[in-house]
């Protein structure tokens, strides 16, 4: 029975679709994070750092995690500061580290990366180019907690005209678990140029978050976008899986023939 691959468990099925079922229907945080850090098939790998609440667990899928995407994702659902100062302290991955530092906001840890010679020259570099940032991010993090009040067009121009629409983007993108930050980036979307092509990326990046009222924010930002190069950047980005299928959906959306483009190859494909 073994041999012929009866009694094998779900999670390690060759069927990945199997695979993906296992998941879907255990809540044991310990073989989630299992999957999430040695499964071969991204859609498996992302089902299950979806199902993982565990801090331990995601701090485990951070720092071993077999693919980088899924220690990327695992980062993502990371809050504790301290945590994701020690995922820099221990790996050297620059995607990892700055996918740590996009969510690092308490000026004293970043002062602390910049002077610790615990950390190597490139954390220490990245932990300065933040901390720059970090002089203004007081005034930009105001009200951009979970059930914070959205800033109005004319708080964001100013806010533009006093930072700079690229700089500012990239702050609130630190902020991009708070839909008063997508709200925000939303409003920079739709002045264009430079800083809205940060925006996008954020608000894609968005599209993957755990919690529901965050990717639905984060769509309903995206949708309106019309500008050709704004929607390419979306496009390229759908070359990351867990965002996929995701980017697609707003592309459906999108009332542009560069989105129903895409939509029609895609589904001429399927």
């Amino acid at each position: 029975m073994t041999f012929l691959g009866f009694g094998k468990p779900k999670h390690r099925s060759d069927n990945p679709e199997v695979r993906l079922q296992a998941v879907l229907q255990t809540d044991d945080q310990t073989l989630l994070a299992e999957i999430a850090r040695t499964d071969g098939s991204p859609r498996v790998r992302h089902a299950a750092i979806d199902k993982i609440i565990a801090p331990e667990h995601l701090l485990a899928v951070a720092l071993d995690g077999d693919h980088i995407d899924a220690r990327i994702a695992a980062v993502e659902k990371i809050d504790s500061q301290k945590t994701l100062a020690e995922i820099v302290r221990a790996r050297k991955n620059l995607q990892l580290m700055g996918a740590c530092f996009s969510r690092i906001t308490d000026r004293e840890i970043l002062k602390r990366i910049a002077n610790s010679g615990e950390y190597n020259m490139s954390a220490r570099r990245m932990a300065i180019e933040n901390f720059a940032d970090e002089t203004f991010l007081s005034e930009i993090s105001q009200n951009q907690g979970e059930h914070a009040k959205p800033k109005t067009p004319e708080e964001i121009d100013a806010l533009i005209k006093k930072h700079g629409g690229v700089r500012l983007a990239r702050a609130l993108g630190k902020f991009r678990g708070s839909p008063a930050a997508l709200l925000a980036l939303g409003e920079i979307t739709r002045r264009g140029g430079e800083a809205a092509q940060v925006a996008v990326e954020y608000l894609t990046q968005a599209l993957a978050h755990a919690k529901t009222e965050i990717r639905l924010t984060a769509e309903e930002q995206l949708v309106p976008v019309r500008d050709p190069e704004l929607i390419a950047q979306m496009v390229r980005m759908m070359e990351k899986a867990e965002l996929h299928e995701k980017i697609l959906a707003v592309l459906k959306r999108i009332d542009h023939p560069d989105a129903r483009q895409i939509v029609d190859s895609a589904e001429g494909q399927a």
